[in-house]
């Protein structure tokens, strides 16, 4: 037993102090590497080495790795918020979701967006760079003389021109008046052709809000409060890309999103990375369902949110 410990000791000094490979340990001493890493292993089980990771940010870190875990995310960003004013907290969210977007979109050629206030935060914020390769495409209408700053057209125009990248346009309404015209539009070639390149695009940026928060729509005049008191009696929970979807983060079967001229839900599952800018603890549900529910993988959000979803089984 002796014996073992003084090789568990050494090797651990090799690694830990020499900063040796597993590798190279493993030849050095004529062993198999598999039996280095049973070493290593041991010499934490029986306190021998204790790893203490020194740095302020292990606080988000282990909130960001316990929020990919739990949901199966690729990625998770969690901003602390502590001693932050409540009007500076979108602001610091969006800030860090453009140098994390800015950092990994040179991987990606197409490009879709939705719409919303974080997402546009985010492209305000979001580095000039050339990535004249990339591709930008609205996944969802929205011709309106009000609230134009933040409509999937105008992100698409606004980030393409800090990417030098090119850029589509839906030159259609986000939400008709009824499920009819909304097929007569989707039937229109230029309009079918940007739809079909949406549900097509590798990375999607999309914003979440739950029922009780969605005040765009309600101040750009696509839903009345009445329609609202009807959603929430069909159980709906949650709206992304203005489709509204229930617990089991699926698209409610009704008129309104019958209207939207968007892609779908399922065509949001469908792409590959779809990533997600969203604070207020007011949304924490919508929040919750999406990522179970699988329509979200990449999240940038604050501590506070991320606490709270953890806690979830």
């Amino acid at each position: 037993m002796k014996s073992m410990e003084s090789d568990i000791i050494k090797v651990a000094s090799m690694y830990y102090e020499e900063g040796l490979t597993q590798a190279e340990i493993a030849r050095q001493r004529g062993v198999s590497r598999s039996l280095i890493a049973k070493y290593l292993k041991e010499a934490k089980d029986l306190g021998i080495v204790e790893v203490v990771i020194k740095s302020e940010s292990i606080y988000t870190a282990r909130l960001e790795r316990a929020l990919e875990r739990q949901y199966h995310l690729k990625n998770a960003i969690v901003v602390d918020t502590q001693d932050l004013q409540a009007a500076e907290v979108g602001k610091r969210v969006s800030q860090r979701a453009a140098l994390y977007l800015h950092d990994i979109i040179d991987s990606y050629t197409r490009i879709g967006i939705s719409w919303g206030n974080s997402l546009r935060r985010m492209v305000d914020s979001f580095p000039y760079m050339n990535h004249s390769e990339a591709e930008l495409i609205p996944l969802i209408g929205g011709l309106s003389d009000d609230y134009f700053d933040i409509q999937s057209n105008q992100l698409c125009y606004e980030l393409a021109r800090k990417m030098r990248a090119t850029a589509k346009y839906l030159y259609a309404p986000a939400l008709v008046s009824n499920g009819v015209i909304r097929r007569e539009l989707a039937n229109n070639r230029a309009i079918q052709s940007v739809l079909s390149e949406g549900s097509e695009v590798e990375l999607a940026l999309v914003g979440i809000s739950s029922l009780d928060q969605e005040t765009n729509m309600r101040n750009i005049g696509y839903v009345d409060n009445q329609q609202f008191q009807e959603l929430q009696q069909q159980g709906a929970v949650g709206v992304i890309n203005s489709r509204f979807y229930d617990e089991a983060g699926q698209e409610l079967n009704n008129e309104i999103n019958q209207s939207v001229l968007g892609i779908t839900l399922n065509d949001l599952r469908a792409i590959p990375q779809v990533m997600t800018v969203v604070v207020g603890d007011q949304k924490l549900h919508a929040i919750e369902v999406a990522l179970r529910t699988g329509m979200i993988n990449m999240i940038v959000t604050t501590n506070t949110i991320a606490e709270q979803l953890t806690q979830k089984d």
